[in-house]
This record gives C-alpha cells, structure tokens and sequence, in this order.
C-alpha cells in the first residue's frame, strides 16, 4: 500500500484525495475511503506539543466543557477536512469547536491554543486563547474572559537595555534563545544594542519561556511596523 508524502505548507495529491497545504486529506465527491485523511491528520498530531498528545491518547470519546466541544482522534479527520483548515490554515490542526469558531494547534511541538471563525482569512484572524494546551486542559477548557497578549505568532527578536557591565543577563539570553554567539564577542553586542537576535521566533513560545526568567523580560523585544516592543507586557513587568 502506498503511503502519501506529507509536507506542511504544499498542497499534494493522490488518486482521488487531495490534500490541503497543511497535509489534511480531503476526499473527492463520492469517495468514501478514510485512510488517507487518518494517515494525514496522525502525521499533523505527531508535529503538536506532547500535552496535547498525552491528552489525546487518554480519551476515546469528544469532550465537552464550557461550551466547547474537544475532539478525540476518530473525530479529527472528519472536523478537519469538513471545514478545509488545510486550505486557509496552513500548518494547523482544529482540535475543538464552540459553534462557528475553531481552536487551533499550530503543527510545530508547541505553542499556544488559537480560536477563529471557520472560514477565515488564516493566521490573521486568530486569536489566543491559553498559552499552551495544559494550560488549557488545567482550565478545564474555559474560555478566557481577559485577552491574551496580542502577538504575531513569528517576529524577529532583539536584544537592548542590558547595562554593558551585566553580561551575565547577555549570557542567560543566549541560553533562552538557543543562539551561539561567542562569550568573546559579549562586549561588542552589549556595545551594538539593540541586535538582532532570532529571527522569526516564535513569540507566544518565548513569553512561557519569560515566565520563569522574569529579569529578561525588559531586554527582549521584537520588531513591529512601528519599532520595537517587549515581548512580555509592558504592565506586567
């Protein structure tokens, strides 16, 4: 049996299922065969954050709470090629729905839970709704009644603010973003402030990581059409 390709963000195709850019199968008009939408969907939750999987794995049923009705496996591949989310949502997986709006999983190990109108534009209409899928399961999946930050899901980071004679803080940011940068070369950037430190970094995945690194919060910012802004809320410092 030939087992289709996956690849997030590229629409493909085989015999009469067509799958949408996020890998989501859609069956042709008259074609009732569910393997191939069931084999795209595992792929997809193979690529959510192991919360999400863990949770998956532990329930044979949809749940229902406040509202909100959270899929199990079976019911994914039919919720999720019913409304097409790999046509407009690329790299995502509808999880659960409260009437006309879905809530979302960005396909990437992580992240936050996002809601939206079915149907939407994409990424540009969604809105979080806990930072994190144990986060919201712990909820008892409330809905919030405060809106979360509002943040691009991407942006590039930077680096500014850091005394020059605190290269302790440089050096704990470099270990929270991931990045090399030499120890010899900590004078020059503290000197060049601010820097460009990660590119396209996930914003919502950062502001967790803040939560137990609270003296780097005034120090990392990221790029809007209107300069630079602190990833952690100003008024939360």
């Amino acid at each position: 049996m030939l087992t289709p390709a996956v690849r997030l963000g590229y629409g493909v195709g085989f015999g009469n299922i067509r799958l949408g850019p996020a890998g989501v199968a859609v069956s042709a008009p008259g074609d009732d065969r569910q393997e191939p939408a069931v084999a795209m969907v595992d792929q997809l939750v193979s690529r959510t954050d192991t919360a999400y999987q863990r949770w998956l794995a532990s329930v044979a049923d949809d749940v229902t709470a406040e509202g909100v009705s959270v899929y199990c496996r079976e019911s994914l591949p039919e919720r999720n090629t019913t409304y097409d989310i790999g046509e407009w949502l690329t790299g995502y997986l509808m999880i659960a729905q409260e009437g006309d709006r879905g809530f979302f999983l960005r396909c990437d190990g992580g992240g936050p839970v996002f809601s939206a109108d079915l149907g939407g534009l994409g990424e540009v209409d969604l809105t979080v709704i806990a930072p994190g899928f144990a986060a919201w399961l712990g909820s008892g999946f409330a809905l919030p009644t405060d809106p979360e930050p509002d943040l691009p899901p991407t942006a590039d980071v930077y680096v500014d603010g850091i005394p020059v004679d605190r290269a302790q803080l440089l050096a704990r940011a470099r270990k929270l973003l991931g990045t090399d940068w030499p120890f010899g070369d900590f004078r020059g950037l503290l000197a060049a402030q601010p820097f460009l430190a990660a590119r396209s970094a996930r914003l919502y995945v950062l502001l967790r990581d803040l939560e137990d690194a609270s003296e780097l919060r005034p120090y990392l910012l990221y790029a809007t059409d209107h300069g630079l802004e602190t990833v952690w809320p100003t008024d939360s410092q």
